[in-house]
């Protein structure tokens, strides 16, 4: 019983680690994007650094919906 808990606790904390990892990332390339481009094909201007956003947003969606779901 406390065995099962204990499971369920580290699966739920692993769960929220992953998308906190991920919202990190995604924020530290917008971060780089504003400093200096990262050049990469539709990143090539500072200002670009709004479409790391919305990847990140999708990213960080698909992440919750796989982590709600199994």
């Amino acid at each position: 019983m406390v065995f099962e808990g204990v499971v369920l606790t580290l699966a739920q904390t692993g769960k929220n680690t992953v998308t906190k990892v991920i919202a990190v990332l995604l924020m530290l390339a917008m971060a780089v994007q504003i400093i200096k481009p990262l050049g990469l094909p539709g990143l090539k201007r500072r200002v670009d650094f709004w479409k790391i956003a919305i990847i990140a947003f999708a990213v960080w969606t698909i992440a919750l919906i796989i982590n709600e779901t199994f």
